[in-house]
């Protein structure tokens, strides 16, 4: 088996504060990439023991230099810098896909850091009229070469939005919002144990676990959060403005509308 790991920072152990505490030059910026890679590290191992012979990690928060590259499992792959595409370096040779320390979309009341993207400047995603967020946006990416996303790790706001969406996948909740910017959080060494126990159980489920697959033609709607930008990507061929902050664009699958629209 051939395993992608997509990552995030905001839904890992512990990571908690504003914007300024978890980015770069923040105080607990150390800490949360600290918490992340260890998460990621869990996933691997629950994969390697389950049976899968290659693992790619893609640092997915911000830049792309929040995993830690010399504290991560030796034995997966790691990409990082930023990137063109969203998931860069996923295709159709994949097994399954997990995303640990996934987040929920934007407007969320009860949850750690909710957005969509980018919290200065996205407000609503919606594929064929349902609203996403990241974990809606992964899952149709996945889709797009039959690979399903098979965990999912993040605050139970995240779960709760996952298992809205694609079911009964498995997931873990290392952490529950009492703010956005606070959260009870469960000891690293206990999250390590649940997400390594639910990354074998996702593989040994594999067959029953399908792709999340999106009806063609794709319609992605993005409701941004200022006028003048959603007038700049109208402007863009194969874009079109239907309110005063929401585009539209028509196409084959989603990583095609993507390109257009985001």
């Amino acid at each position: 088996m051939k395993i992608f790991v997509m990552t995030d920072l905001e839904g890992a152990t512990g990571v908690c504060g504003t914007w300024q505490d978890i980015n770069p030059g923040g105080r607990e910026h150390e800490r949360a990439r600290r918490f992340l890679t260890r998460d990621v590290n869990a996933a691997i191992e629950g994969a390697y023991e389950a049976g899968a012979k290659e693992v790619v990690v893609l640092d997915g928060h911000g830049a792309a230099f929040s995993i830690i590259p010399e504290e991560l499992d030796e034995r997966a792959k790691l990409i990082r810098g930023r990137r063109i595409l969203e998931m860069e370096g996923l295709d159709s040779s994949f097994d399954a896909v997990f995303a640990i320390g996934a987040h929920a979309m934007a407007g969320t009341p009860d949850a750690i850091l909710p957005h969509t993207l980018s919290s200065a400047t996205i407000m609503n995603v919606w594929i064929n009229g349902i609203k996403v967020g990241e974990i809606g946006l992964w899952a149709a990416i996945a889709g797009t070469y039959d690979v399903p996303l098979v965990l999912v790790t993040g605050d139970e706001a995240a779960v709760r939005e996952a298992k809205k969406l694609l079911g009964d996948i498995e997931c873990v909740a290392v952490k529950k919002a009492t703010s956005p910017y606070a959260a009870i959080c469960l000891h690293p060494n206990v999250t390590y144990r649940m997400i390594k126990e639910a990354a074998i159980r996702a593989l040994r489920r594999l067959d029953e676990i399908k792709p999340f697959k999106v009806k063609k033609p794709v319609e992605l709607k993005v409701e941004f959060k200022y006028v003048d930008i959603a007038r700049r990507v109208a402007k863009r061929p194969g874009v079109e403005l239907i309110d005063g902050r929401t585009v539209r664009a028509i196409g084959d699958n989603i990583i095609e509308v993507m390109s257009l629209v985001l």
